[in-house]
């Protein structure tokens, strides 16, 4: 009897060693993917192996106060922490960063196309999650033995000496200030790297029920002040002759620029957009920075319609869609305000923003569908889109702002159902670079559609046409056949394309997406509107750089803009929790 006690007391020591290797494991290859370059640096990071061994020790050590017939509650962690890894590794390949808590309440954005995406998004390295958890699984369902040990705290306190011995080893590394390093979270993926997750939970416990979205008279103090001092403030319109044109604002799905100047076994892959950039009275950006963070596509909506930067840690759309805001359709006084979406109009709130950005009319996939449009273009959603918009044109009072955001381009773009182009012929390029490239093209004759109708029914003379992407989705070196980590520096850009203006400009700086409100007003001849945005427009102003919201560095050239597009994100925080009360005040004085 003594023997078997002894036999199982190993068995139970066993199981949790394991248990904790497994979930140290667990939290090593997230940091790893997300933050410190990949699997290939499994032998390099320490001090993270060591802050994973220390987390996972204090997760797991209330195992020895459990009795034995609540021991199977160590499966529920294990459970749920694989799980989350697996999504983490998922949403960081599309937005860059790990998912913040407030996140997995969006359930109305669950659909066909978000569960399509998300398959497309797993790699084989996803296996080094679950793998060891289902070896585990199977070792003890197999072996068929429990631990017979009674809880101790002798136990548990070794465990919680070992935790504290490792957690020195990560912890103590020298390379931050244990401040910074633990109170404030730079991003989501490096705070887990560096701290691990129970401090990582910890924080984004913390930031979700206690942290104050009340802006203090401090902070409304800074806003003003940089509203007046900071901002442009001008009522000139001396780059638009023309008063009251139409304004057609495509938001394209996924668009890079490299489609755009690209050519497969000698053909355009873009002729539309091709044509469009050289052609005359075009203004044209293909440098510019994406600027979305966590409300992804959301975001660009809301940096394009208000001139605002988006939140770093939140979804402006979700949790504060109901404004109000400065809006460009405000600042089109007098104009048809009209928004055309693919989408339902719950995904991303867009029922509530559409309102808020001042479009007096909404149509959503519903409208689509029983127009018939979307069957007669096997459900091509962009073919759908602009066949709508085409049918809408001559019911528009003029002059009109009508907004259209398409779908086709969204992710994946393997295994999926999609009338083919010649694009799909070619043996030049990867299985996602082909099935990437050719919605592009789809995308692009859709557009041209478009552009064809507005000239037969003569609009084209009086019609601006802005085509904007809401940020990048598969970069060069994916189509080159190259890792995610082999990265070049052309990757990363989406254009601006406005036709129709009364200026030629191929504008070769970087600038971000929140220099477009600003750049619009200028071209549309609506600075009357006394709300200018954030950023500044490419007509007025050297603007070459930008500010990426994962880490705030600067993209492009540091000028003396520089200062004024940091502080911007603070002040357009404070600008959202403050329902953009302070921007009245300032234009108003």
């Amino acid at each position: 009897m003594k023997k078997g006690s002894a036999h199982i007391s190993r068995y139970g020591l066993a199981f949790f060693v394991l248990s904790v290797a497994v979930v140290a494991w667990q939290c090593y290859v997230v940091a790893l993917d997300t933050q410190l370059g990949g699997i290939g640096r499994v032998f390099r990071e320490w001090h993270v192996i060591a802050v994973s061994l220390a987390n996972a020790l204090l997760l797991l050590s209330p195992y020895w106060l459990l009795r034995r017939r609540w021991r199977w509650l160590v499966w529920v962690p294990m459970t749920l922490l694989t799980l989350w890894c697996i999504m983490q590794m998922c949403y960081c390949r599309a937005y860059e960063d790990l998912m913040p808590w407030q996140s997995l309440t969006l359930t109305e954005n669950v659909n066909n196309t978000l569960l399509a995406s998300t398959m497309a998004l797993l790699r084989w390295q996803d296996l080094c999650i679950i793998i060891p958890y289902l070896a585990l699984l199977a070792m003890c369902v197999l072996s068929k033995r429990t631990d017979d040990n009674k809880p101790s705290a002798k136990k548990f306190l070794y465990t919680l000496l070992a935790a504290t011995v490792t957690g020195c080893v990560g912890y103590l590394d020298g390379t931050e200030c244990y401040e910074k390093r633990f109170f404030y979270n730079f991003s989501n993926r490096e705070y887990f790297a560096q701290n691990g997750l129970l401090p990582y939970g910890a924080i984004s416990l913390y930031n979700t029920l206690f942290l104050s979205e009340k802006v203090s008279d401090e902070q409304r103090e800074q806003v003003i002040r940089f509203l007046d001092q900071e901002c442009p403030q001008y009522t000139d319109n001396r780059f638009s002759s023309v008063a009251n044109r139409n304004l057609v604002l495509f938001i394209v799905e996924s668009l890079h620029t490299w489609p755009i100047v690209m050519k497969v076994d000698g053909r355009e892959v873009t002729p539309v957009l091709k044509s469009l950039v050289k052609g005359d009275g075009v203004i044209y950006a293909p440098h510019v920075l994406f600027q979305t963070s966590h409300g992804h596509s959301s975001d660009a909506h809301f940096i394009y319609n208000t001139g605002l930067l988006p939140l770093r840690d939140g979804v402006v759309a979700v949790n504060w869609g109901n404004g109000p805001y400065p809006t460009l359709a405000a600042a089109l006084e007098g104009y048809d305000c009209r928004e055309i979406i693919c989408t339902p109009g719950v995904n991303w709130n867009q029922t509530m923003t559409a309102r808020t950005y001042g479009f007096e009319t909404l149509y959503t996939r519903d409208d689509l569908i029983k127009a018939g449009l979307l069957q007669q273009h096997d459900n091509v959603d962009d073919a759908a889109l602009t066949h709508f918009a085409s049918t809408l044109l001559p019911k528009l009072q003029q002059p009109f702002f009508l907004e259209m955001v398409t779908m086709t381009m969204h992710a994946p773009y393997t295994n999926r159902t999609m009338p083919t182009s010649w694009i799909m012929q070619s043996d030049t390029l990867t299985a996602e670079a082909r099935g990437y490239l050719n919605c592009v093209n789809i995308t692009d004759s859709c557009i041209g559609a478009f552009l064809d109708e507005l000239k037969r029914l003569h609009l084209d003379e009086n019609t601006v046409v802005a085509i904007v992407s809401d940020h990048t989705q598969v970069y060069l070196n994916r189509v080159k056949g190259k890792t995610d980590y082999e990265w070049e520096p052309d990757d990363w850009g989406i254009p601006l394309i406005i036709a129709g203006c009364d200026t030629t400009l191929h504008y070769e700086p970087v600038i971000g997406q929140v220099d477009v409100y600003p750049t619009l007003l200028d071209v549309m001849g609506a600075n009357a509107y006394p709300w200018k945005g954030l950023g500044y427009s490419i007509l007025r102003y050297p603007v070459s750089g930008a500010i990426q919201p994962r880490n705030m560095s600067v993209l492009g050239d540091s000028t003396s803009l520089t200062r004024h597009q940091r502080e911007a994100w603070d002040i357009s925080r404070f600008l959202i929790f403050d329902s953009c009360a302070p921007i009245s005040r300032a234009t108003n004085r």
